[in-house]
């Protein structure tokens, strides 16, 4: 239970770009005569790229991957992605009943007092990289996000993937969007792949 994450594959579905961090400029490039129609939409893209890869680097965290969903050709980004590797997650068989205990804690804080953050609700999924907590919480109005935190089986680490959308009406399409990406992670360990899940093997 000691084996780290070597690899992450994330297959992002169309319309999507993803980078890893520090690399915003190019994949800013590269995104907008892909995803953009036009120069004003092309400029909007790039622009707004590169801010999100400059907020991820500000953080100053474990992120592998960066990412964004633009859903039409006028360039603007309607929901981004961090992908980052948690290293102080628990471990063992049951790593994602315990993140889920934490999460739910956190829920409950949030019903009985007033708090910045809001946790709406989170549960488990069976996923072919391992079990996963998926959490959906917001802060104020205006940003609502959507995590999905992979345990892959024997592995001290997680993977957390963050979605995070300024709007409203797309939270339900960001929630839809993430768990088409969260289906598709694929996980690799020091020492092989990831094992499949044994709950998925029951």
């Amino acid at each position: 239970m000691n084996r780290q994450i070597a690899r992450i594959d994330l297959r992002l579905p169309d319309r999507w770009c993803g980078w890893r961090p520090g690399e915003g400029l190019r994949a800013a490039r590269q995104a907008a005569a892909d995803l953009a129609s036009g120069p004003v939409a092309e400029n909007r893209l790039r622009s707004a790229l590169e801010a999100i890869d400059r907020a991820v680097l500000a953080q100053n965290s474990r992120h592998v991957r960066v990412g964004a969903w633009v859903p039409d050709g006028s360039g603007d980004v309607a929901a981004g992605l961090a992908c980052e590797l948690l290293a102080e997650a628990p471990d063992g068989p049951d790593a994602a009943e315990a993140y889920l205990g934490r999460v739910q804690r956190k829920i409950y804080r949030s019903r009985r007092t007033a708090t910045r953050v809001t946790y709406h609700t989170a549960g488990l999924r069976e996923v072919a990289a391992g079990r996963a907590v998926v959490t959906l919480r917001s802060h104020g109005v205006v940003r609502h996000e959507v995590i999905w935190t992979v345990f892959p089986p024997g592995s001290v680490e997680a993977v957390e993937l963050r979605f995070d959308t300024r709007s409203t009406p797309r939270y339900q399409d960001v929630m839809d969007e993430a768990e088409l990406i969260g289906e598709r992670l694929g996980v690799a360990l020091t020492g092989g792949p990831v094992a499949p899940s044994p709950h998925l093997l029951a």
